[in-house]
């Protein structure tokens, strides 16, 4: 998972680079490759801490459940991953 994150950091930075080369269509795609990373990195880390923790992982004690809902919402919002792909 340290990849995925690292995959979306590096793709992050690299929108930022050509964004500020003045390079506005490269830094859209590089900025909506690292959104479609982030997202899909959050996603798989929240559901291995769930899936680590087991029942446990699910209630408010452990705060890993809003995170549910915050990973997937990260996955779909502003667009989805079939709109970026």
């Amino acid at each position: 998972n340290h990849i995925e994150i690292e995959l979306a950091k590096l793709m992050m930075q690299k929108a930022a680079a050509l964004y500020d080369t003045g390079d506005d269509a490269g830094a859209a795609e590089a900025a909506n490759m690292a959104k479609y990373a982030a997202g899909e990195a959050s996603v798989r880390a929240v559901d291995q801490a769930v899936q680590s923790l087991g029942g446990n992982g699910l209630t408010k004690e452990y705060g890993i459940a809003s995170m549910l809902t915050a990973s997937r919402l990260a996955r779909i919002a502003p667009v989805s991953r079939e709109m970026i792909l």
